[in-house]
């Protein structure tokens, strides 16, 4: 058979032209683009569902709650409400018992002291000298588990307290509590490195003295990354006379940029708060912006509650009435005193339709 050369093709081996290769970059970038987003759209989907079945299984805890103790737990508002459902709940509790929570004068300005374990906390002025702890820390504190022992619930075996080994007649929080309504995970509560005192005070910069409550930020951005507690509300403490509607601020009101947890109203045509009868659990969602700020705050103008699901917002007076905005183009959960217009928008709640506030539009 003949010998046949091939003949080679001019330019056959010389690769891509610049045109070609920026062609390609273009297409591998918007490839990558159209993966990331789609993972993250896919993490934030994992993640507000993940929330909201976290929300159900604490709702779930406080209603197994009522079912023993007969009635819902408060969030710590007044000592008056804790005091009278303690005695409730535990016929046989201790005075003891009740003074390591009752609010005490001479306490008020403690420089951390683990003499009492109420929280002096600021967040909930106009009248903090009447509270014992913060929305968030009752929710910890009542669903945690508390000792079997009839007398001494709070610091027998098992209860939310234990004595300090190091400091005879000072107490410790207690991390492994029995009985428990809810397990909270260890690494989600706002502990110190020992697990015997909470830190959040000096997490969320709230300018009062750690205390041994912790909080519970839950799932989603955890403590390194600015998570935000799951806040409970009873429904008893959504609006008081003397002190206003209820509120939780993780950080210092008096600080720009803060946004709080407030009780929700439901839609209808009276202005009534959602779980009118019952209670309101709330988490932040994914952003860490519970959506509100109180109105004794602010400079400028009422503030503003909310209705779900319609996101539609309600002025709050001076006074403390609650009033149907004139204007109906709003913007629904318009976030107050931030940035972000839709601050409420990724909220997960136990009354909500959907995983959250936007789901249930």
């Amino acid at each position: 058979m003949p010998y046949i050369e091939a003949k080679r093709t001019k330019g056959c081996c010389n690769g891509f032209t610049l045109v070609e290769l920026l062609v390609v970059i273009s297409i591998l970038g918007v490839l990558l683009g159209l993966l990331a987003w789609g993972a993250n759209a896919a993490r934030t989907s994992f993640l507000k569902h993940a929330q909201a079945a976290e929300v159900s299984k604490l709702a779930a805890a406080v209603e197994a709650y009522r079912l023993k103790y007969g009635d819902y737990p408060p969030d710590g508002f007044t000592w008056q409400l804790v005091e009278s459902h303690l005695r409730k709940a535990f016929p046989e509790i201790s005075n003891s018992e009740l003074e390591l929570l009752r609010p005490h004068a001479e306490d008020f300005s403690n420089t951390g002291s683990n003499r009492f374990v109420r929280n002096d906390n600021s967040n909930l002025l106009p009248q903090p000298e009447l509270a014992v702890f913060d929305p968030a820390e009752a929710l910890v504190f009542f669903l945690g588990g508390f000792s079997s022992d009839p007398r001494k619930p709070l610091t027998g075996n098992g209860g939310p307290f234990k004595e300090d080994p190091k400091v005879p007649g000072t107490w410790i929080y207690n991390a492994q509590r029995e009985n428990a309504f809810f397990e909270f995970k260890l690494n989600l509560l706002t502990l110190n490195d020992d697990g015997t005192k909470s830190v959040d005070e000096t997490l969320y910069d709230e300018g009062v003295p750690n205390d041994l409550l912790p909080v519970y930020v839950g799932k989603g951005p955890g403590i390194q990354r600015g998570g935000v507690p799951i806040v409970y509300f009873n429904s008893r403490s959504y609006c008081t006379p003397n002190a206003g509607h209820r509120f939780y601020v993780a950080g210092d009101i008096r600080k720009t940029g803060k946004t709080c947890a407030r009780p929700f109203l439901a839609n209808g045509s009276d202005i009534v708060f959602a779980n009118q009868n019952s209670f309101q659990i709330l988490s932040a969602g994914y952003d860490n912006l519970y959506g509100c700020q109180p109105y004794f705050i602010l400079q400028g103008g009422p503030a503003t509650l909310f209705a779900v699901p319609s996101g539609r917002p309600y002025s709050v007076k001076s006074d403390g009435t609650i009033v149907k905005t004139e204007n109906d183009a709003f913007e629904p959960f318009l976030g107050v005193g931030v940035s972000a217009p839709s601050a409420c928008y990724d909220n997960v709640s136990n009354f909500a339709v959907g995983p959250t506030f936007a789901d249930s539009l």
